[in-house]
């Protein structure tokens, strides 16, 4: 690993170089500079960038088992408009429902269930993920299927109330998860200026409700919203299968070119969850569980400029680690607590 210290990121313009896929003839572009990975790491990584900007990375490993895709989408609950809380994660629940090439619901899971596969998907406050799983050699329909949520997803009317009860009865199980409870009182204490402090889940109240008292079509407002978003330049995709190289980018340059690229829309937004205002406070939250927990937060800047250097990966190993002399050792040798954990 010696000889990566000094290697540069990838400069998204000079550092790849045009090319087609084998049988189609698809263009795309290959990153051509060093891709970091670990010396005895067998895999082999293609880096490529689709014309429509959508980043994906191919890892054949021959030994693979199974096949897997994954997607992000660089927006999650930090979008969500104001009168419509929760609508983020409502549309990540929808595009499961069909699409134009796809229309019959359940069909996409059907598929994977048939050849050894599953699928998920989630909303943070930054992101958006969707991912499968499936038999190697059942991937390239799949991705087909899972590529078309981003080209051509119907909103089925007929599945939206349905599929509100679904989200809302995942906003009733989380009141009973002490970690969910604690997130959403962590955002509800926030700079209520920044959209952290928002309702990120979502229920039948802040999205049926709230489109009834605004007279608005839930169904349209949650189109609107993919439209504005879901664009390919803020997508990244990473498929890995036991397939070649040249196959996987071949799948991945036919399948996901026809995803609109719609320029940066990454939302922006000013200040910080935490504020002056917010800090140098003591709170005290009554869990459900049986158990004492002692949270400490600390307002840090942004670091994703110093991403290569991870400062908190040494501060969370220092916090974490266990071994005679740490932290946790003296906390446990006098009986104030049976765990410590760090994060960021």
């Amino acid at each position: 690993m010696d000889s990566l210290k000094n290697c540069k990121p990838a400069n998204w313009e000079t550092r790849f170089e045009s090319k087609q896929s084998a049988e189609s003839l698809m263009p795309y572009k290959e990153y051509t500079g060093l891709i970091e990975k670990l010396d005895n790491d067998q895999h082999q990584y293609r880096l490529i960038r689709l014309p429509n900007n959508l980043v994906a990375l191919c890892v054949q490993d021959t030994e693979a088992k199974e096949a897997a895709a994954s997607l992000s989408v660089n927006v999650g609950s930090n979008a969500n408009p104001a009168e419509f809380q929760g609508l983020a994660h409502f549309l990540e629940h929808m595009l499961f429902l069909g699409t134009e090439k796809y229309p019959k619901e359940g069909e996409y899971n059907a598929y994977l269930a048939s050849n050894s596969g599953r699928s998920n998907a989630y909303t943070s406050f930054m992101e958006t993920n969707y991912y499968f799983s499936i038999f190697n050699g059942a991937v390239e329909n799949a991705l087909d299927m899972f590529a078309q949520f981003f080209i051509s997803p119907i909103f089925n009317a007929d599945c939206v109330d349905r599929e509100l009860n679904v989200v809302d009865s995942e906003y009733k199980g989380n009141l009973q998860a002490d970690g969910k409870c604690f997130y959403q009182f962590r955002a509800r204490t926030s700079n209520p200026a920044h959209p952290f402090s928002g309702f990120s889940v979502g229920n039948t109240e802040t999205l049926k409700g709230s489109a009834e008292k605004l007279g608005l079509d839930l169904r349209e407002e949650l189109i609107k919203f993919y439209q504005k978003y879901y664009s390919a330049d803020i997508m990244r995709l990473t498929v890995v299968g036991n397939h070649n190289s040249d196959v996987l980018t071949e799948w991945v340059t036919s399948k996901l070119l026809g995803i609109a690229s719609k320029g940066n829309t990454k939302p922006t937004f000013e200040g910080h969850p935490l504020d002056k205002a917010q800090l140098e406070k003591l709170i005290h939250f009554k869990t459900i569980c049986e158990k004492y927990l002692i949270k400490l937060q600390f307002s840090l800047p942004e670091l994703k400029s110093i991403y290569r250097e991870k400062p908190l990966v040494y501060l969370n190993t220092l916090l974490d680690s266990t071994e005679q002399g740490s932290i946790f050792s003296v906390l446990c040798k006098n009986g104030w607590a049976t765990a410590i954990n760090s994060g960021s």
